[in-house]
C-alpha cells in the first residue's frame, strides 16, 4: 500500500515538473515566476522542509521519555 502511494506521489511530482516545464506562465509579478516550474519545486522544497521541521519539533521538544511521570 506505502509503495503505491510513493508511486502515485512520484508520478505527480513528475507529472508537475513536466507541465511546468513546457506550459509557460505569461503573467509573471517577479522575476523567479518565469523560472520554468519553479512552482512546483518550491512547493516541493517547502513540504519536505514542513515535514523535517515537524519531525524535530517533535523529537526535541514535544516527546518525553518513558519515565517521564516516574521522577
Amino acid at each position: 500500500m506505502i509503495r503505491g502511494f510513493k508511486a502515485i506521489f512520484f508520478i505527480s511530482i513528475g507529472l508537475s515538473v513536466l507541465i511546468g516545464l513546457f506550459v509557460p506562465n505569461e503573467h509573471v509579478s517577479f522575476w523567479w515566476e518565469g523560472i520554468p516550474a519553479f512552482d512546483a519545486i518550491f512547493g516541493f522544497l517547502g513540504c519536505i522542509l514542513i515535514i523535517f521541521g515537524a519531525k524535530a519539533l517533535g523529537h526535541y521538544w514535544l516527546q518525553r521519555d518513558e519515565d517521564y511521570y516516574d521522577d
